[in-house]
């Protein structure tokens, strides 16, 4: 390889049931470094690209070579939340910093388990569901919620943060439903529905099981007795391509959709649907970004990477520097991303799906979220 080289190493699922968001990640990652040339402070870049398939010891091997056969300089990944916890203490003990795009549970910037060497771009678990369970309390008439969620660390941190919302603002939680990850047929666990007095359901898929998910729901003609809502990893572009109009009238919640009525949106939903004939979801801005961070850091260190500590702290005063199409963002002490939260409603619209906007939370920090479990 190339001395001058700096080598961006891609941990992200290209197979399995992640794949979607994966391939998103990617293409928002190489949309910003195409308009770059690839190059940053005159140095080439170079992506490594590595499927971990959603699977925690397959991605743990995966990283392992990244870091120390393919000696990368920086490492954009995981998509799963299982997977970035069980990496975490492997990136705490070696320099190659890690920009996390989308994996969410809490855990993993908290103040116990925070790393220097990571940097989370998407919400947290809480950063999102929490203010939603509020949210819901106060602009709906439900009053009485069925929650569901993936049986794994991504769906379980997003429930438990919705519930203690919805309960702080007056809410009832009827029950709770954990199918497992990868579920493919939900009907035993939709059928239970019927048997609750409940105003609406609060769910949490993602990828394949998303897809499954909502297609099942609307076959049963669910939506019309017990409305859906969730956080929208529930109605990501992947998820509405595959659905259709199943998902039309889901509320959802996050810190990204492509209706956002801001310049530097409307820019990067261009360019985007411009190279990859599909509007960009949540995980393609996360990409953007990421690769965004590296590049106005390495800039910053005019092409020196030697010094970790310099690395680090320019990662940190990166993201202030450039204009993510979600708004304003800063990292906290923890390193993770204080973002503004949007609350959608899916629609059809001149033919085309969307998530579109219809409240803004503001800068929503991991702090203000985390004091009903942290005690530190």
């Amino acid at each position: 390889m190339n001395a001058e080289e700096v080598r961006i190493g891609l941990l992200l699922p290209t197979t399995g049931i992640d794949s979607g968001q994966g391939t998103d990640t990617t293409n928002g990652l190489e949309l910003y470094l195409t308009q770059t040339g690839y190059t940053a402070a005159g140095r080439k870049i170079t992506l490594l690209k590595e499927d971990d398939e959603a699977k925690p010891a397959l991605a743990l091997t995966k990283l392992q070579k990244l870091i120390k056969e393919d000696r990368a300089d920086f490492v954009v990944g995981p998509i799963s939340s299982a997977v970035a916890l069980a990496i975490r203490d492997y990136v705490h003990q070696n320099a190659t910093p890690l920009l996390v795009p989308a994996a969410f549970t809490r855990l993993l910037t908290s103040p116990k388990q925070a790393s220097p060497n990571i940097f989370r771009i998407s919400e947290t678990s809480d950063q999102a569901n929490y203010p939603m369970g509020t949210w819901v309390a106060q602009h709906t008439n439900y009053r009485k919620v069925v929650v569901m969620a993936s049986d794994f660390a991504g769906g379980r941190h997003s429930a438990e943060a919705f519930m203690a919302g919805f309960r702080d603002a007056g809410g009832e939680i009827v029950t709770e439903l954990y199918p497992p990850f990868e579920t493919i047929d939900f009907s035993t666990y939709l059928t239970r529905l019927n048997s609750f007095k409940a105003d609406a359901v609060y769910a949490w898929f993602a990828g394949a099981d998303a897809i499954r998910f909502v297609k099942e729901y609307k076959e049963r003609a669910l939506p019309g007795r017990l409305p859906l809502m969730g956080h929208s990893v529930l109605t990501a572009e992947p998820v509405l391509r595959a659905v259709g109009d199943a998902a039309v009238g889901l509320l959802t919640v996050g810190a990204y959709t492509a209706t956002i009525d801001t310049p530097e949106n409307t820019n990067f939903v261009v360019e985007y649907e411009t190279a990859y004939k599909a509007w960009p979801s949540r995980y393609s801005e996360c990409g953007w970004i990421a690769a965004a961070l590296i590049v106005k850091s390495i800039d910053a260190l005019k092409g020196d990477l030697s010094d970790h500590s310099l690395v680090l702290s320019a990662l940190t005063n990166a993201l202030p520097r450039i204009a993510p199409p979600r708004g304003p963002m800063e990292f906290d002490a923890y390193r993770q991303a204080i973002s503004p939260i949007y609350v959608t409603r899916t629609e059809r619209k001149a033919h085309r799906l969307m998530n579109v906007v219809i409240d803004k939370i503001p800068a929503v920090s991991q702090q203000a979220t985390w004091r009903w479990w942290n005690t530190d």
